[in-house]
């Protein structure tokens, strides 16, 4: 994962917190031109928050 020298650091405490924020940006964010490499970047962050989280609450 590429950190860039500007980052937010974001805790979750469970996966559906991650899961809540990516379908947020998936449905109404990706709409907007300008910012869908970044966000298409965050969104890849968060599935692998996701992943750790599910396998951390397992």
């Amino acid at each position: 994962m590429k950190t860039p020298i500007h980052s937010i650091n974001i805790d979750f405490s469970h996966s559906s917190e991650a899961k809540a924020l990516l379908e947020v940006i998936e449905t109404r964010f990706a709409p907007v031109p300008a910012a869908e490499a970044y966000l298409d970047s965050v969104c890849d962050q968060l599935k692998e928050a996701i992943e750790l989280l599910e396998c951390l609450e397992a």
